[in-house]
């Protein structure tokens, strides 16, 4: 009982269904983040478990039992109220956080000053599922850059997918804009001559995952970088045609017929077999969504008309001032973007490792730890975005007995001298984490659903991204969350599926429906 008054947190607030087991067996190695089949679909399956196995709970529970109250304890009491409160998202907030959004839409719809953008992206036309031919599609994203070669079929089945994949060096991230379009020039070169026989002519779609204005399917400028990427002499250029230049100079015969976002090129894809799928989200490495909605409500636009237009919200540039703690603004001051991007800061995978890694090393929290774990904490996790949220996942997903899987992912990391009880508070930082994090991504999805109203009654969602595919128990406390935001009947008739890896299929897919 005097636990329970002292140690103020989630319990209660939040529940968990289950997670799937390929979640769970993806999360058993840091090494493995993720490396599941390509663009396929899937629905999300979602089992109700009893009260007691939720993860919050159960975490809290092992947690407050290892407190030592005859030694009265008050560092690791308070290292637990600390995280606790920090990362405190109850109902009460996610509305706040709603209503903050869904103004922020308006205002974006409007073109009057707002934090999300909301860019009509000139899809104007819904796909069929009976588009067919073969395409390519290139996806550039975060750490890795794809070159796919697909059949679509019609009837709403993507044939024989054909793909490439290659990991793009902080240089190039970092380095020119030239250089950048170079590399993705040469892994387009390489694509075509190892895996399609030489330099077919073709149209492509480019996947582009970045905020960028359009002013027409194939034309965009780059607005401003994330994701850790700052090329020079690209803010501002149609990366459609800068990429077109240097395909030019290698002779690459494929010309560049449709420019999107990740977020829209998911939304497509899942649209190819799911006609009523209407809204497009990525929770992977950054995140973002996009949703079809009424031209008449797009303030801003002066293109020809049009009865619809997907929209790209760019929700992870919400100002979020207003909800941060102490973790997040450390977080986005560090940043290379401070001030930008602080809904993406507090959610996605490239972050969350590091607010874990900020929370537990923090004044509030370290002294908890027994000596020699701080000290191999300290050694380990000093520098910034050194702890990474794939191991951050593997601990949450440990179910062995005292944390041993803890214990041999830590060690496997170098940070040694753990005990159970630093295994049990370090596993409560990073719940407390992605939990906030998978409410904050319900919020933001109702918020759209909201937007959109009753045409969003009964829809479809889909959902690319590691961290909802892949973090355990993340789209269990996501599905939670939107069902205490919409209630239980409103939230079942929503039906989320794993658009995995759909942003490139999907890049080809509005390729087909452009007109050329």
């Amino acid at each position: 009982m005097r636990a329970s008054l002292i140690l103020r947190g989630l319990r209660g607030r939040t529940g968990l269904l289950t997670a799937s087991a390929s979640a769970v067996a993806v999360a058993s190695s840091a090494l493995a983040w993720c490396e599941t089949a390509s663009d396929t679909l899937s629905d999300v399956e979602l089992t109700e478990r009893p009260q007691e196995k939720w993860i919050e709970n159960s975490q809290h529970a092992l947690a407050d039992a290892l407190v030592d109250w005859n030694a009265l304890d008050m560092c690791y009491v308070g290292a637990l109220r600390t995280i606790r409160e920090a990362y405190s998202l109850p109902l009460s907030a996610m509305q706040a956080v709603r209503e903050h959004f869904l103004a922020e839409a308006k205002a974006g719809l409007a073109g009057t000053p707002s934090s999300v953008r909301m860019l009509p992206t000139y899809v104007t036309s819904r796909v069929t599922g009976s588009e067919s031919g073969d395409f390519y599609a290139l996806d550039l994203g975060g750490t890795n850059f794809r070159v796919l070669k697909l059949t679509l079929e019609g009837g709403g089945k993507v044939g024989p997918v054909t793909q490439g994949k290659f990991k793009v060096p902080n240089e190039i991230k970092q380095g020119t804009g030239e250089g950048l379009f170079g590399f993705l020039a040469d892994s387009i070169a390489s694509f075509l001559a190892t895996k399609c026989g030489g330099n077919p002519k073709g149209v492509l779609g480019f996947t582009f995952s970045f905020p960028t204005e359009q002013d027409a399917i194939n034309r965009g400028k780059l607005i401003i970088w994330n994701k850790e990427f700052s090329a020079s002499d690209v803010v501002g250029h149609d990366v459609v045609g800068l990429l077109q230049t240097e395909l030019v100079k290698r002779g690459i015969n494929l010309e560049v017929r449709a420019l999107a976002n990740d977020t829209v090129g998911t939304m497509e894809a899942a649209a190819y077999a799911h006609p009523d799928t209407t809204m497009g989200v990525i929770l992977g490495t950054g995140t973002n969504a996009a949703y079809i909605e009424k031209t008449s409500n797009v303030g801003k636009w002066q293109g020809p008309p049009s009865a619809e237009m997907v929209i790209n919200t760019e929700w992870g540039n919400l100002d979020m001032a207003r909800s941060m703690n102490l973790y997040d603004a450390i977080i986005d001051v560090a940043s290379q973007n401070p001030g930008c991007q602080r809904l993406e800061k507090m959610i996605s995978g490239m972050y969350l490792g590091e607010m874990c890694r900020v929370t537990i090393t923090s004044p509030e929290v370290m002294p908890a730890f027994s000596d020699g774990f701080a000290a191999s904490l300290t050694s380990q996790l000093s520098a910034r975005m050194s702890l990474p949220t794939a191991l951050m996942a593997e601990i949450e997903g440990d179910s062995s007995s005292g944390l041993q899987g803890t214990a041999k992912a830590l060690e496997a990391a170098g940070i040694r001298g753990a005990t159970e009880r630093d295994r049990v508070l370090l596993r409560e930082a990073c719940v407390a984490v992605s939990t906030r994090a998978a409410r904050l991504s319900a919020t933001a999805v109702v918020a759209l659903l909201d937007q959109m109203g009753h045409e969003a009654d009964t829809c479809t969602i889909a959902v690319d991204g590691t961290v909802f595919e892949c973090y355990p128990f993340f789209k269990e406390r996501m599905e939670l969350g939107m069902e205490q935001l919409m209630g239980k009947e409103r939230a079942l008739a929503h039906k989320l599926v794993l658009a995995k890896d759909g942003s490139g299929v999907g890049a080809a897919i509005i390729a087909a429906i452009a007109k050329p």
